[in-house]
């Protein structure tokens, strides 16, 4: 597994808010986190979807500002993409802006210059 990259906001300055929501996982990642910890800690979905379990207001992986599972090779491929970029501006991804407030704040400049035109 290749090293994961430096993120922008470690640690994170808002306590990890993007950890709040649990996270999506995939097929594999779900195996393995189920073989490694425990049935438990994820679940599927009615649609179908893996997701990672919220306890305490935090996804069951946080644990003192940081995600017990970042250095693992089934380290959520939604968590090691995030934050993302926005293909169109370059900026921040819409969405990530609810979520993280750090992209609210660096995203409101960002936003701007979109809606102008620049």
């Amino acid at each position: 597994m290749t090293a994961l990259r430096a993120l922008p906001c470690f640690p994170c300055p808002h306590q990890s808010a993007c950890c709040r929501y649990g996270t999506t996982v995939s097929d594999e990642e779900a195996e393995a986190i189920r073989r490694h910890h425990g049935e438990d800690l994820v679940y599927q979905t009615r649609w179908g979807e893996w997701r990672t379990r919220v306890r305490k207001g935090y996804c069951v992986f946080h644990s003192n500002n940081t995600c017990m599972l970042h250095d693992r090779p089934y380290y959520p491929a939604v968590c090691r993409g995030f934050p993302w970029t926005d293909a169109e501006t370059g900026g921040p991804y819409l969405y990530d802006r609810g979520i993280c407030p750090e992209m609210v704040e660096n995203g409101r400049s960002q936003s701007k210059m979109v809606e102008d035109g620049d």
